[in-house]
């Protein structure tokens, strides 16, 4: 039996926003079950062609692809067939780039321990596709307490990205010479006109007299 479709009435466009994942189905019956292969426009899909390759649920006639790209914008043919016939469809796709806030590199700040006297660097990387305003914090203590009444911890702003400031300037916060008062928590804070992100380390100081 030549293959046929499932579900007949298939869409032709799909839109979806990067670092999402698409689903494509084409699934079709017949006997014997027909293999089926996916095509990028025009071309043989093969996993290599993208970074994070794809995966095909064979039985569903699915093909997935997940953490969305603009490049895997394109047409999507699936060709379905056996000895007895063949059915294609194609599917175009549009990946939509939307603006989000800042992601920090995990693990940065890190924890730091170092003796009086010496210099510290704390490190902060910083990811956006709008420009985004960064600050370096340190938190204070103020009348006993590290949190003022509205909530929020207080802080003491160190450094901030000004217009002229390169990445590198403002992603690295030094600390010159410490003493005991230089420990504490510090924040790598970073903001865009969608939201903000920030992750915090401790500087651990001992006198090494």
């Amino acid at each position: 039996m030549a293959p046929q479709w499932v579900q007949p009435e298939m869409k032709k466009l799909y839109a979806a926003f990067v670092s999402n994942t698409i689903k494509m189905q084409c699934k079709a019956t017949g006997h014997p079950v027909p293999a089926i292969q996916w095509y990028k426009n025009g071309k043989l899909f093969k996993r290599d062609h993208r970074i994070g390759g794809f995966q095909i649920r064979e039985h569903m006639g699915t093909l997935i692809m997940t953490s969305l790209v603009p490049s895997d914008k394109g047409n999507y043919t699936c060709l379905v067939e056996n000895k007895y016939g063949r059915l294609q469809h194609t599917y175009q796709l549009n990946v939509l780039e939307r603006p989000s806030r800042p992601i920090l590199q995990k693990g940065l700040p890190a924890n730091q321990t170092a003796a009086v006297g010496s210099d510290v660097e704390f490190v902060c990387r910083v990811f956006s596709d709008i420009q985004p305003h960064m600050q370096w914090l340190k938190h204070i203590i103020i009348n006993g307490s590290s949190v003022g009444p509205d909530g929020l911890p207080y802080v003491r702003v160190l450094k901030t990205a000004g217009l002229n400031t390169t990445d590198k300037e403002i992603e690295v916060l030094t600390l010159r010479n410490i003493t005991l008062d230089d420990a504490g928590e510090y924040t790598c804070l970073a903001g865009n006109s969608v939201g903000f992100a920030y992750r915090s380390a401790w500087l651990t100081v001992y006198d090494g007299t």
